[in-house]
């Protein structure tokens, strides 16, 4: 049977200012201390993908990513060696952020969530709106023994060249 939720066992006092909005100077200070927050869950969150692949002697991982349009995604991950692909489903503790807080709370979820947090985070970091318009695509790749991070990204872009052609009555000396 089902509980309903009674309010009056657990009070709660909403104090809302007379005005909703929020001024640009304390969004900006906020979205700051969030971006902040989200480079610390990345900073982290490394350290626990790469801590987890060592101890299972995965020597490397490649990510790859595809947008353009409005959206933007992880298609793949690579494993090497192939036969340990099935570590990606197992549960670790990673690091979360959520808006508009900035607290770094840890969040049980499977290592390919945290590699996925990871990409995400190194393609906002330096291509932000890459899955945009025209879009990118890339690899990311994650060297474990040299525990770095590699981004290869193709940015997609449509040129234009403007030319421009006049002509008079007079004849045409061959040009």
């Amino acid at each position: 049977m089902a509980t309903r939720f009674d309010p009056s066992r657990y009070p709660v006092e909403i104090i809302m200012p007379e005005n909703n909005e929020i001024s640009p100077i304390d969004y900006a200070l906020r979205w700051q201390r969030h971006e902040a927050a989200q480079r610390q869950a990345s900073v982290q969150n490394r350290r626990i993908v790469f801590t987890t692949l060592s101890l299972h002697a995965i020597t490397d991982l490649r990510v790859s990513f595809n947008g353009e349009g409005d959206s933007g995604q992880i298609e793949d991950i690579a494993v090497t060696p192939e036969d340990r692909a099935d570590l990606l489903d197992a549960e670790i503790t990673m690091m979360t952020t959520s808006w508009p807080g900035s607290d770094t709370l840890p969040e049980r979820a499977p290592l390919r969530n945290a590699v996925e947090n990871v990409c995400y985070d190194a393609l906002s970091q330096t291509h932000g709106g890459w899955e945009n318009n025209d879009g990118a695509y890339g690899d990311i790749v994650f060297d474990v023994d040299q525990r770095t991070v590699t981004l290869e990204f193709n940015e997609r872009y449509m040129s234009t060249e403007y030319f421009e052609h006049s002509w008079t009555e007079e004849p045409d000396d061959g040009a």
